[in-house]
C-alpha cells in the first residue's frame, strides 16, 4: 500500500495551492481568501516513479470554539493519525505568526514525520527570510513558492524517502452517488448520517461546502462513493470567484455520477432552483432519487408530498422518492435502497430479440404519425449501451419521429423493458 501525505496549516497559506501543484491538476478551489477549502480532499500523486495519495485540509485553529473550525480540526485530527507524511505549511511573507507556533504545538508529537514547508518564498531574499522558521522546532524546512513550482521538486524528493513503494489507490469503487440541491437543503447531514460519523462538515451557515468531497463507503455488501456538492443556486445570484468554481464542479459531480440524489427541503416545496437541476439530471440522462428532507418541518403527509414533486418534478417520473429527516438519521436508509434499485435498471442489458419484440410491442398500440405523407417505417432496434440504456432505431425517415411521439414511445418502452427506476435514451437513426 502506497504511503498517505497530509498537508496542514492555517487558514490561507496556499495549501489547496500546493496540492494541486503536487498532483498536477486543479482539484481543490483556489481563492486569495481564508477559508475556502473546509473538508478533507484527496488526490493520487506521482514523483520518482513512487505513487502517493496527497490530502489537502481545511484551515486548522486548534483551540477555536467556532463549530466550523472545531469540525475541521476533528477532520485533520484523523488525517494526521494516518499519514506518513505531513507537511506543515507556513507563509515566507508574513513570517511566524501565533497561530503558527499555536499549530506547531498541535504537531509536536507527530514531529518525526513532519516537513516544514514555507510557502510563498517566491526570491531569494524570501528563501533567507524563511531560516526564521526553524524557530518553530522541525528539523526539516522547504522555502518553496507553489504557484511557481520553485523548491516543490527538492520537497517532494525528501517525500518520497519517507514513503513505502505501492501503489495508490483511494478506495473510490462503487456506485457514484452525487448529492446536488440548493444551499442548506441537509446534503451533508445526509452522508454523516449515512456514514453515521461526521465525515462530511455540517453547519446551519448555507455554502458550508465548497469543494465536492467524495467519501467511499459501504452498506449491505455494496461498495458506493458518495459525493457531496456545494449548493447551486440560481445563476443570477452566483458570483464570479469561489462559489461561481464550486458550482461548476457540482455540475461535474452530476456528469459523473452513476446516480444523481437531488435534495429538496420540503418546507419550502419544489422551487424554481429544484426544477432547473431536475431538468439538467433528465437532459444528462442520469439515474436519479429525489430526496425529500425535513419531513419533520412540513405539515403534509407523504401521500400529499409524493403529489406535490409528481406534478412538479413530472419529467422524472422514473425517479423513485425517498423521504428524510437527516438531522436525526430518519429514512436514510431509504435513500441507499432507492440508489440501487436505480442503478440495476441503469446497467441493465437487453438482448436484441427481446428489444425488438419490446419495440413491435410498443408500435402496435400507437404507430408513429405519417410524416410528408408517408409512413414512418422502424426495421429493427437493438441496444447500444448502458448508463443509461441506450436503444437504437432504425428507420426509414428519422425526422419523421416527433418529440411528442418519442416522449409515448419511451415511457412504454421502459415499461416493456422492465426499466422502472432508469431513464432510457433513444437514438433514431436512418438506415444508411
Amino acid at each position: 500500500m502506497a504511503g498517505r501525505v497530509v498537508i496542514v496549516g492555517r487558514p490561507n497559506v496556499g495549501k489547496s495551492t500546493l496540492f494541486n501543484r503536487i498532483i498536477g491538476k486543479r482539484k481543490a478551489i483556489v481563492e486569495d481568501k481564508p477559508g475556502i477549502t473546509r473538508d478533507s480532499i484527496e488526490g493520487v500523486a506521482e514523483w520518482r516513479g513512487k505513487e502517493f495519495v496527497i490530502v489537502d485540509t481545511g484551515g486548522l485553529v486548534p483551540d477555536s470554539d467556532e463549530e466550523i473550525l472545531r469540525k475541521i480540526k476533528e477532520t485533520i485530527d484523523r488525517e494526521v493519525e494516518g499519514a506518513q507524511v505531513i507537511l506543515f505549511v507556513v507563509s515566507a511573507r508574513e513570517g511566524i505568526t501565533p497561530l503558527d507556533r499555536e499549530i506547531a504545538g498541535y504537531l509536536y508529537p507527530y514531529s518525526d514525520k513532519v516537513l516544514l514547508v514555507v510557502n510563498k518564498a517566491d526570491t531569494d531574499r524570501d528563501e533567507e527570510n524563511a531560516l526564521e522558521f526553524y524557530e518553530l522546532g522541525f528539523e526539516r524546512l522547504f522555502p518553496i513558492s507553489a504557484s511557481h513550482g520553485r523548491g516543490v521538486g527538492e520537497l517532494l524528493d525528501a517525500v518520497v524517502e519517507k514513503l513505502p513503494e505501492g501503489k495508490a489507490q483511494l478506495s473510490y469503487e462503487g456506485i457514484k452517488v452525487a448529492f446536488v440541491g440548493r444551499p442548506n437543503v441537509g446534503k451533508s447531514s445526509l452522508i454523516n448520517a449515512l456514514l453515521n460519523e461526521e465525515r462530511v462538515i455540517v453547519s446551519p451557515v448555507a455554502g458550508t461546502t465548497r469543494d465536492a468531497v467524495e467519501v467511499p463507503f459501504s452498506w449491505k455488501g455494496e461498495n458506493f462513493v458518495l459525493v457531496d456538492t456545494a449548493g447551486v443556486r440560481r445563476p443570477s445570484a452566483v458570483e464570479y470567484g469561489t462559489e461561481f468554481f464550486a458550482v461548476g464542479r457540482s455540475l461535474k459531480a452530476i456528469d459523473s455520477a452513476d446516480v444523481v440524489c437531488l435534495v429538496i427541503d420540503v418546507s419550502e416545496g419544489v422551487t424554481r432552483q429544484d426544477k432547473r437541476l431536475g431538468g439538467l439530471i433528465e437532459r444528462r440522462f442520469k439515474g436519479c432519487v429525489i430526496v425529500a428532507n425535513k419531513m419533520d418541518l412540513t405539515p403534509l403527509s407523504e401521500e400529499e408530498v409524493l403529489a406535490l414533486i409528481r406534478r412538479d418534478l413530472f419529467f422524472l417520473d422514473f425517479a423513485p422518492v425517498a423521504f428524510t429527516v437527516a438531522s436525526e438519521g430518519k429514512g436514510v436508509e431509504r435513500v441507499l435502497e432507492a440508489v440501487q434499485k436505480v442503478y440495476a435498471d441503469y446497467v441493465r442489458q437487453h438482448k436484441t430479440s427481446f428489444v425488438n419484440r419490446a419495440v413491435r410491442e410498443v408500435l402496435k398500440e400507437r404507430r408513429p404519425p405519417t410524416y410528408r405523407g408517408k409512413e414512418v417505417k422502424v426495421y429493427y432496434a437493438f441496444q447500444e449501451g448502458i448508463k443509461p440504456p441506450t436503444v437504437v432505431i432504425i428507420t426509414n425517415l428519422p425526422d419523421g419521429w416527433k418529440e411528442s411521439y418519442k416522449r409515448f414511445f419511451v415511457k412504454r418502452l421502459r415499461q416493456k423493458l422492465n426499466i422502472n427506476y432508469s431513464p432510457l435514451k433513444l437514438v433514431i437513426r436512418g438506415r444508411d
